[in-house]
C-alpha cells in the first residue's frame, strides 16, 4: 500500500484522493461517450447533471458517514470540515446522487429513468477505481485471515489502526473493486444495448446495478474488519442499507417488469 503517492518537501498527494478522483473522471468520460444515446440531453444539460450528481454524491457520502460515526466527531465537530479527505459512505453518496438526479429531472426536464440506466454503468466503473484508493490508504480493511491472497496493511500515513499493522487481512477493497468492474462489464455487454433499443423498461439497467451491487456489498461486509459505526441485531448499518436497497431495486424490477413492449429498429 502507498498512502502517499507523491511527497515533495511538505507537499503531499494522497493516493486515495488521486484514485477516487480518477474513478469520478472515468465515470464522467464514459458518460460523455454515451451522450448521444441519452434522451433530451445536450452539452449544457449533461454538465449540469454531472455537477449536480457529483455534489450529491460527495455531500451524501459525508453526511451518512458523520451520522453513523458521530462518536468520532462529538468532541470536535469541526473535524467534519477541516479533514474532508476521508470518511465517506458509498450508500450515502448513492442516495445523495439520486436526490440531486431528481432535482436535475425537475430543473432540466430530462427523462430520469432512461438517463439513470447510463449511470448504472458509470457508477460501478468509477467505484471500481475508487476502491483501489481505499486499499492504498489502508481503510475499509478486512478481517484477519490466513487465506493465500491476504494483504498486510499499515504504516505511516495509513488509515489502518496501529494494532492492525502487518496483520494478514482479507483484501475487501479488492473484492469490491473486482465485483464493481464485473457488474459494469456485465450490464454494459448484456443490458445496456437492449436498453438503447428500447427493449427494456426504462430504469432496468440502473435497478439491476443497485440490486447486484447491494447483494455483493451485503456479503462483503461480513469480511470487513474496520469500525463501521453502529450495528443492530448483529448487522452493520451498511448491511441494513444494502438489504433495503435489495428490496427496493428487486421490487422495482418485479413490479415494473424488465422487457418493454416498445421495439425500436436497430
Amino acid at each position: 500500500m502507498h498512502p502517499i503517492l507523491i511527497s515533495i518537501g511538505g507537499f503531499k498527494v494522497a493516493s486515495y484522493g488521486v484514485l477516487v478522483a480518477s474513478g469520478y473522471m472515468l465515470g464522467i468520460l464514459w458518460l460523455k461517450s454515451q451522450i448521444r444515446w441519452m434522451p433530451d440531453m445536450n452539452e449544457d444539460r449533461f454538465w449540469t447533471l454531472v455537477y449536480a450528481v457529483f455534489f450529491g454524491a460527495i455531500a451524501g457520502g459525508k453526511i451518512l458517514y458523520v451520522l453513523v460515526s458521530w462518536d468520532q466527531f462529538a468532541s470536535d465537530p469541526w473535524t467534519i470540515v477541516t479533514d474532508f479527505r476521508y470518511g465517506f459512505v458509498f450508500f450515502g453518496g448513492l442516495i445523495g446522487a439520486l436526490l440531486m438526479g431528481l432535482w436535475a429531472k425537475w430543473k432540466l426536464r430530462i427523462r430520469f429513468l432512461e438517463t439513470s440506466d447510463f449511470f448504472g454503468i458509470a457508477l460501478p466503473l468509477g467505484h471500481a477505481v475508487g476502491r483501489l484508493g481505499c486499499l492504498m490508504a489502508g481503510c475499509c480493511y478486512g478481517r484477519p485471515t490466513d487465506v493465500p491472497w491476504a494483504v498486510r496493511l499499515g504504516g505511516p500515513g495509513s488509515s489502518t489502526p496501529p494494532e492492525m499493522w502487518g496483520v494478514p487481512v482479507h483484501p475487501t477493497q479488492l473484492y469490491e473493486s473486482v465485483a464493481d468492474l464485473a457488474i459494469a462489464l456485465f450490464l454494459m455487454r448484456f443490458a445496456l444495448p437492449r436498453a438503447k433499443k428500447k427493449q427494456l423498461v426504462p430504469g432496468t439497467v440502473f435497478f439491476a446495478y443497485v440490486l447486484l451491487y447491494s447483494i455483493e456489498r451485503f456479503f462483503n461486509e461480513f469480511y470487513r474488519g474496520d469500525d463501521r459505526g453502529w450495528s443492530y441485531h448483529g448487522l452493520w448499518v451498511s448491511e441494513w442499507v444494502a438489504l433495503a436497497a435489495i428490496a427496493i431495486a428487486g421490487g422495482a424490477l418485479l413490479v415494473r417488469g424488465i422487457r418493454s413492449d416498445v421495439r425500436a429498429v436497430a
